[in-house]
């Protein structure tokens, strides 16, 4: 009985390491933070579920001017907006630059 007990508790462990080795957690930069929409949406392109934060919101361009209720479309990525626009022959928003770090000032 205690090889049994001995055997199912190595056995557990080895596991546990196997699956924490396996499915590491994200990091924290791809963890909600404070103010974020979690709420899932569907891709306009693909159809995956995506969480709001994870993808590409973009509104119609003619949404603030007529004050309809036209619905903004929603992307996995960018890749997708674009491929979407391509099939429909329009022309995608531009893409927002990453913010870039200020020139460091150190003179050495």
């Amino acid at each position: 009985m205690f090889a049994v007990l001995t055997t199912l508790i190595i056995i557990w462990i080895v596991m546990w390491g196997f699956f924490k080795f396996m499915y590491p957690r994200p990091p924290k930069s791809m963890m909600p933070k404070k103010g974020d929409v979690t709420t899932p949406r569907n891709c306009d392109y693909c159809g995956h579920s995506l969480a709001e934060y994870r993808g590409v919101l973009e509104s119609p361009p003619d949404a603030a001017s007529t004050q309809t209720d036209v619905p903004a479309l929603f992307f996995c990525n960018y890749e997708h907006q674009a491929e979407f626009h391509q099939a429909r022959g329009t022309t995608p928003p531009k893409r927002p630059e990453p913010p870039t770090a200020p020139p460091s000032t150190n003179a050495s």
